[in-house]
């Protein structure tokens, strides 16, 4: 098989059960093969760009698909044509994670008609030309083996994407927002007038977030009753981490597990690792230190 013969010429540099779990094949399946194939069977040694492709899949864990792998390889000096790396992805049998919708999810969003609630200024702001100018904020759920959800709230910088607050809980109250806008003003201390943007749930329009927003001269825009195109931004990142994070229909075991992937995930990869396809493949760390330093 080819995947097997991928495996062992990799052999001696990328452990063989990490390769069969991302190849689809069982390890019993691949020693099996290996008394029949005698080593000298295998296939020549792949070509440079191949063997940075292959390292490059695996320590991003199957993440990046066609377009963000060719634009790392590039990024380390390998020239790949898309076809061609579109062909080789296909006959090494390496396939990216994919999107899949989840299945009776529950309602992160929930308005309260009472509440008097900000325009959306958003539609109308000049875009974001430098960090800390607008944020903007929404709430997501992750499965948990209990059966039950957490809950996930993020604040993210509009001009690098970078996850600058979040704070995940197993409740929808207004500490879950309160608790990641707190840490990400603590990080990054924003000056006056920064544009805090989010949906109308009731977290958002509650006496709790505006109070806050006040104390930190904010000013709140929220998006328009039933539009979630208005929020597009905050909620084009739930998509990514559940794939990336939870691939496959996966979960987490329980709270605590949650917390440590996401810590790892979202202040360790996201936002120092991961390319970008929005930031022209560059990470949310690289858009901010070329801004601060003037980088070309």
């Amino acid at each position: 098989m080819k995947r097997f013969a991928f495996i062992a010429l990799h052999a001696p540099c990328w452990p063989v059960r990490q390769q069969c779990r991302l190849l689809g094949v069982s390890p019993s399946g691949y020693y099996a093969w290996q008394k029949r194939v005698p080593v000298a069977a295998v296939e020549p040694a792949l070509a440079a760009w191949q063997v940075a492709a292959q390292r490059v899949f695996t320590t991003h864990a199957g993440r990046y698909g066609q377009r963000r792998l060719r634009a790392q390889l590039r990024r380390e000096g390998h020239a790949v044509g898309r076809q061609r790396l579109r062909s080789w992805l296909s006959a090494s049998g390496l396939r990216a994670l994919c999107t899949r919708a989840s299945s009776r999810p529950p309602r992160t969003t929930q308005a309260d008609p009472q509440a008097v609630a900000a325009a959306n200024k958003l539609a109308n702001w000049p875009a974001a030309t430098t960090p800390n100018q607008i944020w903007v904020g929404d709430i997501t759920y992750l499965a948990l083996a209990t059966g039950h959800w957490a809950y996930l709230a993020c604040w993210r910088d509009a001009f690098s994407r970078r996850v600058v607050g979040w704070h995940v809980s197993e409740s929808r109250h207004t500490d879950l927002i309160l608790t990641a806008f707190n840490r990400a003003v603590a990080v990054c201390q924003p000056p006056p007038g920064l544009l805090v943007h989010a949906d109308r749930g009731s977290q958002y329009t509650s006496d709790a977030f505006t109070q806050l927003l006040d104390r930190t001269q904010a000013i709140a825009s929220l998006s328009r009753p039933g539009n979630p195109y208005d929020n597009a931004l905050a909620e084009s990142g739930w998509s990514t981490l559940k794939t990336e994070l939870l691939p496959r229909g996966a979960c987490f075991a329980d709270l605590e597990e949650a917390r440590l992937e996401l810590a790892e995930y979202l202040d360790h990869y996201y936002n120092t690792q991961r390319l970008h396809s929005a930031l022209g493949y560059c990470t949310p760390l690289e858009v901010e230190l070329h801004y601060l330093f003037n980088l070309p």
